[in-house]
């Protein structure tokens, strides 16, 4: 789901658990797995004309009862302060200078929405495959695509030491 105005998706979250608890079901607070083989919901192609894309995770939901599931796994990301420094101290290990500034602004805005919910994930497990549909805060978009930014440049050092590495060996 793209990001969304909310600042804090507890409200969203409780939400959730009463729309899932009103469908007869149960709802499991879970840490899932990244590696778990998913199927993703895609927003643009099955939101119904009654429900804003915002509200897609009730037709979720409702995919989920007449999928027969008897839970809803609810997977949730709180923005944690030491998580949070780690990653500002990465990047200025990295950029070293000034070269990142737009990236350390980025980086700096977010210890405001630190101790919020900026990403909820529900799923349920059908014939062995694992459906989820994921909501998110516009911050938490701009927090994940700091963390992919900060990855992809050590990897770029990383190679580039490796390189240096194999040019010093006879």
């Amino acid at each position: 789901m793209e990001g969304m105005n909310l600042d804090n998706l507890i409200p969203l979250k409780d939400d959730m658990v009463a729309f899932i608890e009103g469908h007869g079901m149960r709802h499991f607070p879970a840490l899932i797995p990244e590696d778990t083989p998913r199927i993703w919901w895609t927003d643009a192609t099955y939101a119904s004309h009654e429900n804003t894309a915002k509200e897609s995770w009730k037709d979720f939901v409702e995919m989920a009862k007449t999928a027969g599931a008897p839970m809803v796994c609810i997977g949730e990301d709180i923005l944690d302060k030491t998580t949070l420094e780690l990653l500002v101290n990465e990047l200025q290990a990295i950029s070293g200078a000034d070269a990142f500034g737009p990236e350390m602004e980025k980086a700096n805005s977010l210890f405001l929405q630190v101790g919020k919910v900026g990403h909820i994930e529900l799923a349920f497990a059908h014939q062995g495959v694992l459906f989820v549909h994921e909501s998110m805060t516009d911050w938490y978009k701009r927090y994940r695509e700091l963390v992919e930014t900060i990855d992809h440049l050590q990897e770029i050092f990383e190679a580039a030491y490796d390189d240096d590495l194999d040019e010093e060996q006879p």
